[in-house]
Formats: C-alpha cells, structure tokens, sequence
C-alpha cells in the first residue's frame, strides 16, 4: 500500500464503489484507494444467514457482532450486498440527488450504472410499470389515500448481488487499491483543503482527493468528524417502523407485476408512512448497528431458497425542531428498549395481539398463519416500545393498505422491531457534492443525501466524473 494516492475513497458501499470504478474505467492513470472498515466481498461472512447460529455472535468482551464490524452492513458492497438488490431505475424516489443535479441527468446516470450491472452478471429481466394490472393497483391505492410510486425495478436477488458485487470487486482488482478491516478515524485537512486520512492506528494516508461514502452505519462520525473542520449541517429525518411478514397468496398481485409496491400514506396525526424493502418469499433478518440489534430483509432470486412468506418493512419518518437535533441517536434509543425487552434480539408481534393492546407469547406466534422466518425473535409488545404516533401511523397505514391487498391486516400478520432507516443530518456541499474544504467530497446514503442503491451508486459515477474533470483541468 502507497502512503499517497491521486483519491482516497473511504466506504465500500454503492456510492464508493461505483465512484472508484469510473475513476478505473475514466482515468486508470490515477492512483485510487478504497477503505472499508468490514471485509472484502469473499469473508462477509453473516454467520445468521449461513445457519450456523440464531443471534449475533459476542465476543470474550461481552459485544455482540461481528468483528470488525457487522458483515450485514460494512465491507464491499455495502449494506446493499445482502439485500435483496432491488435495483430502481427512477429519479421520483431513492434520495434527494435531484436537489443537486437537473432530473434528467440523474435519470442518466441511474441508467448508466444499470448498464454496468448488467455487465457483470445482472439479470435482464425487469418489472414494467405500465401495465393495465399495475394501473388497477394504482387505482385501488388511490381510493385508499395511497400513492403508488411506479419505477422499473431490476431485481438483481441476494445471492446474485454477492456475485455481481465479486464480478466488479475482480475487474477493480490491481487497478484499485483495497483497505479492508480498517478504520478511518479523522481527514486530514490543511489550509483549507484535504489532504489526506488518519487510521485508527494513528497511520495517515495521502491524496489529492477524498471521497466519504460511508453509508448509514457511519453517519454519525461523517457529522462528527466534518463538524470538527468547521462544515455545517442541516438535519434530516429518521425513520423507525417495523417489518411486516405475511403469506405470499395476500401479496401475490403486487409481487408478480411489481415486485415491490412502494406505497406513502399521509396519516392522521402528521406523519408519512412507506412501504419499503418488499422481499417475496423472502426472509426477515437482523443486522447489528454498532451494538444495536435492527430488522431487515432480504430474497433470492433462485426460486428454490425461497419461503412462503413476503415481508417488507413500514416505515415512518419522523422530523425534529429545536432545540432537539439528533434524530438518529433518538431511533437508536428506540431500538435499543426493543433489544433489552427481547433479551439482546428483536421482537415479534401478532398484528391481531397489537390491535388488543396485548403482548405476543410463544403459543400464539406458534399458531398464527404466518410461519415467522427469523427464528430468534422474541414474541412481545412493540407497544412498550414504539411512541404512540408511530404506532398509530402504522396500523393506520395498515388498514389503508388492507384495501389494495386484502389480507395484510389480518391478525396473524406480523410485525418485527425495530426497523430504521439512519439519514445523517445533511452537509453543505455544492452540485458537485465537495464541501467547502476543497477536494474533500462526500455523498451516498451517510451524507442523506441519497436512499438506495441505484442513487447512491449514481452518486459516486457523478463525483467520479466531476474529479476526473477537476484533475484535467488542473493539468490543462
């Protein structure tokens, strides 16, 4: 490894890596390297998904997760590699990139990096949007108070993701240089301008340029690290929720024409609720965000690993005024009584018992319709858990999606806890996504800036463009 580099890329999630790609394929003279915190794409191993236990594990010092960091959410490819690779070709959706760039440039962009999936094995096949089945959907939602947000959707499955991800990570390799299981501490910055990283081990690396993509899990230190250079913030929202199981036949029409059904719902008391992450005969599975236990999903494409069940997550965005300004670390807290009243896990619900006002024991859970997929949930009352607005916009939500897919408010439906969705309070970045200490640019979800993949893939090909421009420039 060099101690000096033309772009330091920190974060090996969609925006890092497809930054780091067009620099290959744009610029190969340049000097690039790519740091992550968890594994290369070949030892992100969950041990969870692999069978081999029902919880995180824990280490000799009593912290749970994989070491050094959580394979669900860090190492190459993100947390989007065990997802289930639900790739939305739209610029309506999936973040805010359309506050910096004109919409149809975006659109480009998307559609660029769709190209370079499909380049490395992904499938050709898409959802069409237009349909006179998907317009009877919309239609029904509609009579709700639903909107249905329509995108063509690449679903790529989570095991072909992995091998697209090891596809891109092969055709990186030797031209990009990798940092894995390393942890960045600080930029360097001087005069002005970036310089350079620092290691946890106090070892600094140099370059010209310095990209943060550092995704969700690292949001927090993105806002402590460029407050302490003196960059400013605006905050976002948090959104906290559940993930939803329920039996394919009650979402068979949206999961053959849609695949996923993206509903907002405009509540009673003031919130917006989403549909988000649909996973047909798909799996509900826990990820560790630094310590704490959340839910989440995923499916594969491969008919034949799949399961009876469709889950997906409702999510409800809540926004602060002052004097309170951390509405990351409040979904935190939240999720964090969830885990001590399930003993270190998550919780499960009966839809029926939360109706009631009453928790879920083992008996019930074992006799729902609903087979529950994630083995180590604790049936319990996510009512001791969930503030009484987002619990009343979910089951409001709830009711009204009922009209589009009866059968999703039938009692044996269930809810997992907690689910969220971290957005790290904004910093001030030009169109061009730098900062005002030059050459330092940040993006992707951790910047809430983008939310999912095709955004915050386009993000990094767009930053990547604009550096190589600036270079050029500069040699000119």
């Amino acid at each position: 490894m060099k101690k000096r580099y033309d772009c330091i890329i920190v974060g090996a999630g969609p925006m890092g890596i497809h930054c780091a790609y067009e620099l290959m394929k744009k610029a190969p003279d340049l000097t690039v390297l790519l740091v992550d915190r968890g594994n290369d794409i070949y030892n992100r191993r969950c041990p969870i998904l692999l069978k081999k236990t029902d919880k995180c594990p824990t280490n000799s010092s009593g912290i749970s997760g994989c070491h050094p960091a959580c394979s669900i959410t860090t190492g190459f490819g993100g947390a989007g590699a065990y997802s289930d690779g639900k790739y939305n070709i739209t610029n309506e959706f999936g973040g805010w990139m359309g506050e910096y760039v004109d919409s149809e440039v975006l659109l480009d962009l998307i559609n660029y990096v769709d190209q370079v999936n499909l380049e490395h094995g992904a499938d050709t096949e898409i959802t069409d949007p237009t349909t006179e089945t998907v317009k009877a959907i919309e239609k029904k939602a509609i009579g709700a108070g639903l909107k249905l947000l329509r995108a063509k959707v690449r679903h790529l499955g989570t095991e072909k993701n992995l091998k697209i991800m090891e596809n891109i990570y092969e055709a990186m390799k030797g031209k990009i240089d990798y940092l894995f299981r390393t942890k960045v501490v600080n930029v360097i910055v001087e005069a002005d301008k970036v310089v350079g990283i620092e290691l946890e081990n106090g070892e600094k690396i140099f370059a010209e340029t310095v990209v943060l993509g550092v995704g969700r899990e690292g949001a927090i230190w993105l806002q402590k690290t460029l407050e302490s250079h003196n960059i400013k913030f605006t905050n976002n929202q948090v959104d906290i929720g559940v993930r939803v199981e329920t039996n394919n036949i009650v979402m068979e029409d949206i999961n053959k024409h849609l695949y996923e059904g993206k509903f907002i719902y405009n509540t009673s008391v003031g919130t917006t609720v989403r549909t988000f992450c649909s996973n047909p005969s798909g799996y509900v599975v826990v990820e560790n965000q630094d310590g704490v236990i959340l839910c989440n999903g995923h499916a594969y494409s491969d008919e034949k690993l799949g399961t009876e069940n469709t889950n997906f997550a409702l999510l409800v965005s809540h926004e602060f005024d002052e004097p309170f300004n951390n509405p990351n670390q409040f979904a935190y807290e939240v999720a964090k009584l969830a885990n001590k009243l399930a003993g270190g896990t998550v919780i499960v619900q009966r839809y029926g018992d939360i109706l009631k006002g009453r928790r879920s024991t083992a008996k019930r859970i074992k006799e729902s319709f609903v087979t529950p997929t994630l083995k180590e949930a604790i049936p319990g009352d996510l009512g001791l858990v969930l503030p009484y607005n987002t619990m009343k916009s979910i089951i409001e939500m709830m009711q009204a999606l009922n009209h589009v897919t009866p059968g999703i408010a039938s009692d044996h439906t269930l809810f997992y806890g907690v689910e969220a969705k971290f957005y790290s309070a904004r910093p001030e970045v030009n169109s061009n996504f730098e900062t005002k200490i030059k050459n330092l640019y940040v993006g992707g979800d951790g910047a809430g800036i983008t939310r999912g993949l095709s955004q915050a893939a386009a993000n990094g090909v767009w930053i990547a463009r604009n550096i190589i421009k600036k270079m050029q420039q500069k040699g000119d």
